[in-house]
């Protein structure tokens, strides 16, 4: 699998939802799509076939390798295409999920495949969570969502019904990655009422967002399904950027602060380990006496607090208070706000869709030259005869007047003192 997760390679994953009248129509989209995305995993949910069906698209696309879960009466059904170089043992299966490991740029990974999670599978999502500390993938329809946010039609439901699956996201650290189509994945009618939501989606740990920091997830066209396909790219590329700075508030509590930037950072892990190493040292010989031991445990808790302040500050997380040792919760908000942040493509002036990194960044600057381009309008008066002028002109001239030193400063202490103005 090392030769194909390359830097320029990709790795893809999909999830195609079925019924039993639809499954020949679906099979031609199906066709459609691998022929586009020739993915490395190719995984169906709620196939209602036996294995002699599913094991004709096996033949068709040409897959070395075949898992399936037989449907349980005229429901169920999972299948997971894949070929031997990519170094696959499957670990469990049941009618819910495929869990597999396999090795990705030299590391061992580990795969979920989800078709239909219930309430009470759902729970080993957290139990693997807690153990294992290798990157970790999950695809499929989990069949719940984080809020009333991800649901269009229906009754709203109450705040209480999204904590369970909300806190077993936080507690595994998973990460969603950035997605492109309409995330609305399910839809179907209640009391005959049109519901959409978004059950069906991707989620990584810290360690598999590391691994392919570039990934993101595509959600096609529902044809012959009440679920829309997923496409999940796991990419490694990262794209060199140059650093935008941003103010440290740890640079409030040293000593000698000019001196510090002029002599450059000192990297905070390598500080961190010297301390760790300084301790070690006064803790091992006898002849230290319990200030030097103090002293230099104190300067390591500080050192620990500096880290965790960094990155509750580059997280964006103010609602957790600092103090807790949240170092990798921090780690995790930030690596999450960075791919929600991050623009995969954008729709050109004429509808063309833009990946490329330099025609995103050109599509962006036209946009905004037109938008705050000024036009010459004439007869314009004509629009404004019948409105009441409610701006005195001592009104006028106030808001006319420069602004002084003091309005400035008042205006940035209105804003948090973490945030950029």
């Amino acid at each position: 699998m090392d030769s194909q997760i390359e830097v320029t390679s990709m790795f893809s994953g999909f999830i195609g939802k079925t019924n039993k009248m639809h499954m020949v129509d679906y099979a031609g989209y199906l066709r459609e799509i691998w022929h586009k995305h020739k993915p490395d995993f190719l995984f169906l949910s709620e196939t209602k076939q036996d294995f002699p069906f599913v094991q004709g698209f096996q033949d068709h696309f040409g897959y070395d390798r075949l898992v399936t879960v037989d449907p349980i009466g005229a429901s169920g059904g999972l299948a997971l295409f894949y070929n031997n170089e990519l170094q696959v043992n499957i670990l469990y299966t049941s009618n819910m999920m495929i869990d597999v490991e396999a090795v990705a740029l030299g590391k061992k990974d580990f795969y979920d495949f989800w078709g239909s999670g219930a309430k009470t599978e759902r729970t080993s999502v957290g139990t693997y969570g807690l153990v294992r500390s290798e990157p970790w993938f999950i695809i499929g329809g989990l069949n719940e969502i984080t809020g009333n946010h991800e649901k269009d039609g229906g009754a709203l439901r109450s705040a209480g019904y999204f904590l369970p699956f909300n806190n077993m996201i936080r507690n595994t650290c998973l990460l969603e990655f950035p997605a492109r189509g309409n995330q609305m994945s399910w839809q179907g009618r209640r009391n005959k009422i049109m519901v959409r939501c978004h059950l069906d989606r991707a989620l990584a740990n810290e360690d598999c967002h590391a691994l392919f920091p570039c990934s993101y997830t595509e959600y096609l066209e529902m044809v012959g399904s009440d679920h829309r396909p997923i496409v999940a790219f796991l990419e490694n590329k990262v794209p060199r950027r140059r650093g935008q700075f941003q103010f440290d508030k740890r640079w409030i509590r040293q000593e000698g602060l000019l001196e510090s930037i002029k002599r450059g950072w000192i990297d905070r892990q390598e500080r961190i380990s010297e301390l760790q190493r300084d301790l070690d040292k006064v803790q091992t010989y006898d002849n230290r006496t319990q200030q030097e031991i103090m002293e230099v445990s104190r300067k390591l808790q500080e050192a620990y607090k500096d880290e965790e302040d960094y990155w509750q500050q580059k997280s964006g997380n103010m609602w957790n208070k600092a103090g807790n040792l949240n170092t990798k919760f921090y780690h995790a908000l930030t690596k999450q706000r960075r791919a929600r942040n991050r623009i995969v493509d954008l729709y050109d002036s004429e509808g063309n869709w833009i990946a490329e990194e330099q025609g995103i960044q050109k599509v962006a600057v036209e946009f905004f030259d037109n938008l705050f381009q000024s036009t010459e309008l004439t007869n314009f008066e004509q629009f404004l005869e019948d409105i009441p002028s409610t701006i005195t002109p001592q009104m006028n001239q106030r808001l006319l007047r420069l602004a002084t030193e003091e309005k400035v400063r008042q205006a940035l202490f209105m804003m948090h003192p973490e945030k950029a103005p």
